[in-house]
């Protein structure tokens, strides 16, 4: 009888902490990569990562938006080693007069559980403008991955979810670039 209420305590806490906690928001690892060292080859690169996610009340934060930038900064200075990356503040709007402006918008990175499934989104408004030849070329996308998963107990199909999402929004961010400044 002892175990059975035990067993029923444990169940209800498991229960209550995957309900009160349906967000998870995860440091990415390191990002694989695969560098394009001839991309972009001594180009001035303005990159401005803006991160207008609204996180709720309640979530799991095991990492801050800045992790999240810093991350995402490494990642693009380490599959275009070639070119000159200058990470500037969110704050400034104006091009580079003679160059290229990169403005990532993080709009959704997170994972959230609804009905015993994790779904991590990674969303991205990607803008570029590319200002070597006139008129100034300037194209945008929006960038959305999301995977699912089943599991309720613990975090593992959360941070799963989450990183495979990230990595395909990756890969489709290195896409429109490389896609969008082509010479």
């Amino acid at each position: 009888m002892k175990s059975l209420i035990l067993l029923v305590t444990f169940s209800a806490l498991v229960t209550y902490s995957a309900c009160a906690q349906n967000v998870y928001i995860g440091c990415p690892a390191q990002v694989d990569t695969r560098p394009n060292a001839g991309f972009l080859n001594k180009q001035a690169v303005d990159l401005v990562i803006v991160d207008s996610r609204t996180i709720p009340p309640g979530a799991k934060i095991e990492c801050q938006g800045n992790d999240v930038k810093q991350v995402l900064v490494n990642f693009l200075r380490s599959e275009y080693p070639s070119c000159k990356i200058t990470l500037l503040p969110d704050t400034l709007s104006e091009s580079n007069a003679n160059g290229i402006k990169i403005t990532i918008g993080i709009t959704a990175y997170q994972a959230s559980l609804s009905k015993s499934e994790w779904t991590g989104s990674v969303n991205y408004q990607v803008s570029i403008t590319d200002n070597r030849k006139k008129p100034a070329k300037k194209v945008a996308e929006t960038i959305s991955n999301d995977t699912q998963r089943p599991g309720i107990i613990g975090y593992g199909a959360a941070k799963k979810c989450l990183f495979t999402s990230f990595d395909k929004s990756n890969q489709d961010l290195l896409a429109f670039i490389e896609g969008s400044l082509k010479d």
